[in-house]
């Protein structure tokens, strides 16, 4: 079993060095940091002495009560090692964080807070300004730079 502080501590400070071999352990700080708006909760169980495995326990956002998993990443992919929904993903092997998401919750709950996690942030930028309404930048622009039309 790995200490999940001290991996936690040497993921934030061990530098890179391992070539085309890329510490996949290291990739679960990253889902915790940038996908917090798709669980409830993420705890890094232990990561390998190498960086090459990671376990984490996430808690779904949604239903009663909320879909608990466990999974071990290594550079083969993640893998379900137990689900507190009667075990129905146990042993699932999934590619992506994003399948691991969508298994949890479902594709379409997944997709529906994809959708308006994108949708906050458009209207946030336009709201700032920082976002260019079509007629200003769009299809009139492209059709003046290259003469069609």
């Amino acid at each position: 079993a790995w200490s999940a502080d001290a991996a936690a501590d040497k993921l934030l400070s061990a530098p890179c060095d391992d070539g085309d071999k890329a510490p996949v352990g290291d990739d679960v700080l990253h889902y915790k940091a940038h996908y917090r708006d798709f669980f409830s909760e993420f705890e890094v169980l232990g990561v390998s002495p190498d960086h090459q495995q990671a376990d984490f326990r996430i808690v779904s956002r949604s239903g009663e009560p909320r879909r608990e998993l466990k999974v071990h990443l290594d550079p083969g992919g993640f893998r379900v090692q137990s689900d507190s929904h009667g075990g129905r993903l146990c042993g699932a092997q999934l590619e992506t964080f994003e399948q691991v998401l969508s298994a949890m919750d479902g594709a379409e709950a997944f997709g529906s807070r994809l959708c308006g996690l994108v949708s906050e942030q458009l209207a946030q930028k336009l709201a700032e300004g920082s976002l260019r309404p079509e007629e200003e930048g769009g299809e009139e622009g492209v059709e003046a730079e290259t003469g069609q039309g």
